[in-house]
């Protein structure tokens, strides 16, 4: 019996038994049936609802017939303001109609079956005792208006708005087709023959547009996209208009070039403004290169939609077959890969007699990623689950065959030329055909990792190519690494360079150790002047007149290379670059082909919130790039995951391709700038600022001093006067000078003019001399100025002297002594007891960083005085 009991209480049961129920009690509404059942049951339902008796099969037969599609489609619940949004409507009708009966005879006609029977006569008796006729209809438009809230689950206020929304489309409509355009006048005057007259536009009819409204207003959980593929439709993608090919390449066949959209779709590329820069010897400007001068378009090959619904039934149908019942809602197909939107079902099973629904779980789907990659045929499959916002999960597939996202397409995107900031790089384009734009200023500091041809230098030059179009030598800087010596010593002769590129590993811990020291100069020049990051210190720059500092990007195209030579110290100089360089504009870009735990420390990886990863060959290297899973699964050739540092989820992107031959074009561009008035062009830097500011030391690069032939004419020529040097070092003076007395404060000048020298990039040999030359003073004793005063005072120095001068022992003594001699301030040991001379401003001329002794001035003999 509890069986039985059990089968006919099953839900699709008891809806046949109401589907019956609803077919025979309106069957016997229709004919009038006085049969002994059907008689004894119209009555009743008469009596008790009045006409409401009508009502009765329409909603048995819906709540019938749910339950059966419940059932067996296993779909959600019925939420339970529906049913009660109807219950309420339905009484509200029941009560108006005995409120619509005359009241002396409204008991007998109700016992006749008449208005809305006994249980409305009740109601609309109690109604009327209690709030009077005019409040009973009032109450009973609450229980409509309530009972149409909760059955449409929306505001009627907007239900009233659309209303009046399809009214004035009406109204309009009617004064469309009732206008007729008057003749031309100038056709009347001469004579020619008119032409027809314009039809009126006609627009959609009230219920199209109705239902059309409806449609639209319905909320989807699929996020709309241009190239979305419905199980059953067509696809939304437009198809797209071509026009002639442009080739970036000189081999078609090698390099097919993308088809280019009609003028109307794509945006005109502005002609790119003219931006001067402060050059000593000439007037130059930078010209921004032009997109269509250096970057082309790249053909596309699309899956049919076909094929990518035949692939959504197969995943449906494999999941299935693994017990695990989902729906296949649609498809986003992107450049490389294809993600299937996949709704997870319903499982039934039966707990202590009780049939209990639960939803799939999404780890099951995941699970399956290997088994559907066979069913399908396809290398890899990744599946993300689930797709954030939405309650899908995707489930990506690579397509036929792999489609290039061009640079350009993506510098001209509406994303990449809305984007605000700083540093503005095009990244690549996702799954839904959107361009993936993000700003280098805000990320602040971007690791690339990878295995060997999966896309890190490609996407190096996209990065660099992107700031090279949208910046001159003025507003950005590179300092470059390049172990592998092939992959950035393209760019060597660009403006942009502060230095050649950098290609031997045993000097890349100096380019790091010199960001860091302008890292530090820049931070005093902030402090002093009361400014937060680099923003405000150029706009207060700005306000003085004064050139503004520029963005500096340092970028190391292989960091296993650093790490082999010398671990601890270019570990110490990028954290401590990534930790404090963001808000004075330096940013680092590091790529490794080896990311494991000895090149991608976990100090350094903190420090990077952004991260990108290529394919990898094991799931170890993908988690420590990302620290989690699925770069493994990558299929290569600028496939990438990113990790972007306001983002909880990652997100695939196909990377933007740059050819060869464009960055050739776009180096030959800058090249050809540099070279215009090449006998009177020194390369721009930024100066010193200070006018107003008091100057830290500088750790600019060097520039050759200029000699003026004539003092009165600055269009002279140009001459080189290199100073001399007491020690044999090269005749170029040394990038910083040494933080002691009044040194610090003393600005570079040009000799014979009150003007600040701008300095040109120095060879990389005098680069590295520099660097050597940094850390020699970094080294100096903290009592080293206190020792230059003490021999000062006593005219001789000695390491006796110093002991008991400064209170210290002999070694520490000794040292100081040393290196005084080694500044040029104590000369050479002479013998005897007397000690060492100490040397005049016009022996040590390296020490004020001036010329030799003439050229010193009264402000530079203020270190001795």
């Amino acid at each position: 019996l509890d069986q039985l009991r059990q089968t006919l209480l099953r839900p699709e049961i008891m809806g046949i038994v109401l589907i019956l129920v609803s077919v025979f009690t309106l069957l016997s509404l229709v004919t009038q049936s006085n049969g002994v059942i059907t008689g004894a049951w119209i009555e009743a339902l008469q009596k008790l609802v009045g006409i409401g008796a009508w009502g009765v099969p329409f909603v048995t037969g819906a709540l019938g017939i749910w339950m059966v599609i419940h059932a067996i489609e296993r779909m959600p619940d019925l939420p339970w303001h529906r049913p009660a949004g109807f219950g309420l409507l339905f009484i509200a009708f029941v009560i108006g109609a005995s409120l619509a009966l005359p009241t002396e005879h409204r008991p007998q006609l109700s016992a006749l079956g008449e208005g809305g029977g006994y249980i409305g006569w009740a109601f609309a008796d109690i109604l009327e005792n209690f709030i009077g006729a005019v409040g009973a209809w009032a109450f009973l438009g609450f229980l409509a208006v309530s009972g149409i809230i909760f059955l449409t689950d929306r505001l009627l206020v907007k239900h009233a708005y659309t209303g009046w929304y399809y009214l004035q489309t009406w109204w309009e409509l009617r004064k469309d087709l009732a206008y007729v355009p008057p003749p031309s006048v100038e056709s009347e005057n001469t004579g020619a023959a008119q032409s027809p007259l314009p039809l009126p536009q006609i627009k959609l009819p009230l219920w199209k547009k109705l239902v059309g409204q409806t449609q639209e207003a319905a909320p989807s959980e699929i996020p709309p996209a241009a190239n979305m593929v419905l199980p059953n439709g067509p696809t939304t993608r437009p198809a797209p208009a071509h026009a002639e090919p442009t080739t970036p390449k000189p081999e078609p066949a090698a390099a097919p070039a993308r088809a280019a959209e009609a003028p109307a779709a794509r945006r005109t590329p502005a002609e790119p403004a003219i931006i001067p820069a402060r050059i000593i010897g000439g007037d130059q400007e930078w010209r921004l290169p032009r997109l269509e001068d250096v970057l082309g378009y790249w053909d596309r090959h699309v899956d049919s939609d076909e094929h990518i619904r035949d692939q959504g039934r197969l995943i449906q149908e494999t999941l299935a077959l693994f017990g695990v019942p989902a729906d296949f809602e649609g498809a986003y197909k992107g450049p490389a890969v294809t993600q299937y939107l996949i709704k997870p079902g319903y499982v039934e099973r039966t707990v202590k007699g009780e049939i209990r629904r639960t939803k799939v779980k999404v780890s099951k789907i995941a699970g399956l990623s290997n088994d559907l990659a066979l069913a399908l045929a396809a290398p890899s499959v990744r599946i993300e689950a689930p797709i954030p916002g939405t309650s899908y999960v995707g489930v990506e597939v690579p397509n036929q065959e792999s489609n290039r996202v061009g640079l350009r397409d993506m510098m001209e995107s509406e994303t990449f030329q809305n984007k605000k900031g700083k540093l503005r790089i095009a990244l690549g384009e996702d799954v839904k055909g959107n361009a993936i734009v993000s700003d280098l200023a805000r990320m602040p500091h971007l690791l690339i990792a990878g295995s060997t041809g999966s896309g890190k230098s490609v996407c190096i030059n996209s990065i660099i190519t992107c700031l090279l179009c949208t910046h001159t030598p003025d507003t950005l800087r590179f300092l470059m690494v390049d172990p592998k010596m092939v992959e950035l010593s393209g760019y060597n002769g660009i403006p942009h360079l502060l230095s050649p590129v950098v290609t031997e590993t045993d000097k890349a811990a100096g380019v790091l150790y010199w960001a860091v020291k302008e890292m530090e100069r820049r931070y005093q020049l902030c402090s002093k002047a009361n400014c937060r990051d680099l923003e405000r210190y150029n706009e207060y720059l700005a306000k003085r007149g004064e050139k503004p500092l520029p963005y500096i990007v340092v970028i190391v195209d292989e960091m296993a290379d650093l790490m082999m030579a010398a671990p601890e110290e270019v570990e110490k100089h990028i954290c401590r670059l990534a930790q404090m360089a963001r808000a004075i504009g330096i940013h680092l870009i590091i790529a490794t082909q080896r990311p494991s735990v000895d090149v991608i420390t976990g100090l350094i990886k903190a420090n990077f919130p952004s991260r990108i990863a290529f394919a990898v060959t094991s799931q170890t290297d993908s988690r420590v790039i990302l620290d989690v899973p699925g770069a493994e699964r990558l299929l290569g050739r600028g496939d990438m995951l990113f990790m972007a540092p306001d983002a909880s989820k990652l997100e695939r992107i196909q990377g933007t391709f740059l050819h060869e031959d464009e960055i050739n074009k776009l180096v030959r561009h800058w090249k050809g700038i540099r070279q215009l008035n090449n006998d009177a062009f020194t390369q721009p830097l930024f100066e010193e600022p200070g006018a107003g500011v008091e100057s830290a030391s500088s750790s600019l690069p060097p520039s050759t001093p200029i000699n003026r032939a004539a003092a009165g004419d600055s269009a002279g020529p140009v001459s080189a006067a290199p100073r001399p040097d007491l020690r044999g070092a090269p005749s170029r003076p040394p990038m910083t000078t040494p933080s002691t007395g009044n040194v610090i404060d003393q600005m570079r000048k040009v000799p014979g003019s009150s003007q600040t020298r701008y300095g040109a990039p120095p060879e990389q040999g005098s680069l590295f001399e520099e660097i050597e030359q940094m850390k020699a003073e970094d080294a100096r004793d903290e009592l080293f100025e206190e020792a230059i005063r003490t021999v000062r005072e006593n005219g001789r120095g000695s390491v006796s002297l110093l002991q008991r001068k400064l209170r210290i022992g002999y070694n520490r003594a000794s040292r100081l002594v040393d290196q005084l001699e080694e500044a040029g301030i104590l000369g050479p040991d002479a013998g005897g007891t007397s000690g060492r001379e100490v040397l005049t401003p016009q022996s040590a001329p390296r020490i004020i960083g001036g010329g030799d002794g003439a050229d010193a001035g009264d402000q530079d003999f203020k270190f001795w005085m």
